[in-house]
């Protein structure tokens, strides 16, 4: 009886994970600020330490680039009722966090984000962050 060769599992790929949107800043003004986005955007948690709240959000579909989850949530934010915009420009951050699994292959990705969405972000005060997680341990 003869063992089967052992086969190697497929290296996992690197991949776009999602954009989380995290906003933070005084009570009211986080307040505010999910009051009008809990109905648009997909709720992921919300942190309280004192005064300062945060909550965090991403868009309510899965998009297959960066480019089109920021975009998404970017017109999310564009169309903000008066009030929800002035709390937006209250907060003290307003990040648009790019999250990538790193895998073991390819040896290079590469996720373009187009001038004009990079644009709509600034004007919007937020900012760009990267999250890169590590990629799994190797199976043994």
């Amino acid at each position: 009886m003869s063992a089967e060769p052992r086969r190697r599992a497929a290296p996992e790929p690197t991949r776009f994970l999602n954009v989380d949107l995290d906003v933070a800043g005084a009570a009211a003004v986080i307040d505010e600020i999910a009051d009008a986005l809990d109905r648009r955007l997909l709720v992921l948690h919300r942190d309280t330490a004192g005064r300062r709240r945060a909550a965090h959000y991403e868009s309510r579909r899965q998009h297959a680039t960066p480019d089109a989850a920021l975009r998404a949530i970017a017109a999310v934010i564009e169309g903000l009722p008066p009030r929800a915009k002035r709390a937006w420009r209250a907060a003290t951050v307003r990040d648009f966090n790019v999250g990538v699994q790193a895998g073991r292959s390819p040896h290079a990705t590469e996720y373009a984000i187009a001038p004009v969405t990079a644009g709509r972000i600034a004007k919007l005060g937020g900012r760009l962050v990267l999250s890169v997680y590590a990629p799994f341990p190797r199976p043994r």
